[in-house]
């Protein structure tokens, strides 16, 4: 369970998410440049930010695999997890935004994986759930518990 704005974990202990102030970090500078890369004339439907939060995917034989989301975006996330989750799988994801009152749970798509990274592409999103990521992408949020 993370802190959701209390700045404390389950154990009493100072979150890592948020060390204890009840902030998440997000980055308002994209990840990606603004045009399109090198050799390409495909533009980025959404612009991607830095972050660190906690997430969970299940595949479908219900493995789970549990890392840290790195970069968001309105149509994806990139992660990190500790073992390699083939490219083309299927995954649901639980992902808390901070200023949502329920967790995310949309089905992704693992559209690229490179040693222990992952890009995720969001294959069911719901437009609350899309407007939470929007939020939460837009500066610090403040966790709350409602």
């Amino acid at each position: 369970m993370q802190c959701r704005g209390t700045g404390k974990a389950e154990d009493d202990l100072p979150c890592a998410a948020c060390q204890d102030t009840g902030l998440v970090p997000v980055f308002k500078q994209p990840t990606i440049p603004s045009g399109p890369p090198p050799g390409s004339s495909k533009r980025r439907r959404f612009s991607r930010y830095y972050t660190d939060l906690p997430i969970t995917v299940r595949d479908r034989l219900e493995r789970e695999s549990v890392g840290r989301c790195v970069i968001i975006a309105e149509g994806g996330l990139a992660a990190i997890f500790p073992e390699p989750i083939p490219a083309g799988s299927v995954v649901t994801v639980r992902l808390p935004i901070p200023n949502h009152p329920a967790i995310l749970e949309p089905m992704a798509v693992v559209r690229n994986q490179t040693g222990l990274r992952h890009g995720l592409e969001f294959v069911s999103l719901t437009d609350s759930d899309r407007m939470a990521i929007r939020r939460f992408c837009q500066g610090p949020s403040i966790q709350s518990d409602s």
